[in-house]
């Protein structure tokens, strides 16, 4: 009877200990699994976008707001978002960009996902992955993978054919990237290798082209200022310089200051006097402790001076030469006071307003404003302040410093030619 008893207590005392085993490893999973939540945040939004989620609907993207695996992002016309994963990936999407994001796992075995459905995108892992990770871009004809490095994905027609087949324009910018076509039975082809530098294009019926040095010329004014912005914050491209890419901005802000400016003309009578205190605006803005607005252009309408230009070339001037004829009467009609009064009222009114006239003219032509840009500051990790400055001008440091030791990473005799981000630098 004895040795039945502390049976019983021996299987007792094992199941409670079975029991908290048990709680003990429940409790560690569920940590793991609240440690496993993936951070997706919108970085940066310039213009406007929207997100689609299966649980609320739509709503608007704004700079910090966290999204969920598997929401669908649409980007507007002449706009820009940038999201942030995991502190160390980053995907810039161009204007009319659609996707959707997929991002389970942990560090140790993460999975991320890009499925682009429209546009263009592109996508900086600073970090390598470890060896259970990976992040890919899809497309409807291939799939690309990558351990870290930078790259840009393009789906866009092939105006070449005749009914506009839609293809996939890779481009590798840092490191290598694997890319899989997508066979029209569904199937995976044969991947390929893309080294830095290089580009390929993966048509719609699943064949690839040769591999060829990357077309930079080629490449959205969105992805050269995305690119300049990487090499700013030191990374490094393949084939291309920082001065290249800065030369290529300037060259596209002339274009297209050039193009607003014929449009403004055009449109002068109705638009001149909108806003004449325009030049007024400050070249720089700053804003301390506050979260990034929506950056906008600044107006390029032209003063009201060119209006006046527009003014002294009605035909009026041209149709006043018969006068000459009033001093012809004088001597002929002996009437000399009153004509040659009138003669001497009217020449010096009509010398004047001609004198006047062409003046007008030869002042030299009012030019556009030129663009805008964002100087983001930040320090570990989070924005500190903003700058809006103009194109050609000088950020200047924030009056305040987040701490006593250290400075801006930063150049402020630079002339700002792109959106930047500046980094603070700790004292050691």
């Amino acid at each position: 009877m004895v040795q039945k008893l502390l049976s019983y207590k021996k299987i007792i005392i094992c199941t409670c200990a079975a029991v908290a085993v048990i709680a003990v490893a429940a409790i560690i999973l569920l940590s793991n699994k609240e440690e496993s939540y993936r951070s997706i945040m919108v970085y940066d939004v310039e213009g406007s976008a929207v997100i689609e989620r299966a649980s609320v609907g739509t709503m608007d993207a704004a700079e910090n707001l966290y999204l969920e695996s598997g929401d669908r992002v649409s980007v507007a016309a002449d706009s820009g978002m940038r999201m942030k994963l995991d502190n160390d990936k980053y995907v810039m999407a161009e204007a009319e960009t659609i996707f959707s994001v997929e991002a389970e796992g942990t560090d140790a075995d993460s999975r991320t996902k890009i499925c682009l459905e429209q546009g263009a995108i592109t996508n900086e892992i600073q970090n390598p992955l470890s060896e259970g990770s990976q992040f890919e871009t899809s497309t409807p004809n291939s799939v690309m993978a990558v351990r870290g490095t930078i790259y840009r994905v393009e789906l866009c027609t092939d105006e070449n054919t005749d009914n506009e087949e839609m293809i996939t324009k890779l481009c590798c910018f840092q490191g290598q990237v694997g890319t899989k076509p997508i066979l029209p039975d569904g199937s995976f082809g044969e991947e390929v290798m893309v080294p830095a530098g290089s580009e390929l294009t993966v048509n719609q019926d699943g064949t690839v082209s040769e591999i060829r040095d990357i077309a930079y010329d080629e490449l959205s004014p969105q992805a050269v200022v995305n690119l300049l912005t990487m090499m700013e914050n030191g990374q490094e491209m393949t084939g291309i310089s920082a001065a290249d890419l800065m030369q290529m901005t300037s060259e596209t802000e002339d274009v297209s200051e050039t193009a607003e400016s014929e449009n403004t003309q055009t449109e002068l009578p109705e638009t001149a006097q909108a806003e004449p205190d325009s030049e007024s605006d400050a070249e720089t803005d700053t804003q301390i402790h506050t979260a990034v607005g929506k950056e906008k252009n600044v107006d390029k309408k032209q003063p009201p001076k060119e209006q006046e230009q527009a003014a002294p070339q009605p035909p009026t001037p041209e149709k006043k030469p018969p006068k000459p004829a009033q001093p012809e009467n004088k001597g002929g009609t002996g009437n000399g006071n009153s004509g040659g009064g009138d003669s001497h009222n009217d020449r010096p009114d009509s010398d004047q307003g001609e004198d006047d006239q062409p003046e007008e003219p030869d002042e030299p032509e009012k030019t556009p404003e030129p663009k805008v840009y964002k100087v983001t500051f930040l320090y570990q990790g989070e924005v500190f302040a903003t700058q809006s400055v103009k194109s050609g001008k000088t950020a200047s440091a924030p009056v305040l410093v987040p701490e006593a030791d250290g400075a801006w990473d930063f150049d402020f005799k630079k002339k700002i030619r792109a959106n930047t981000t500046v980094t603070w630098k700790g004292g050691q």
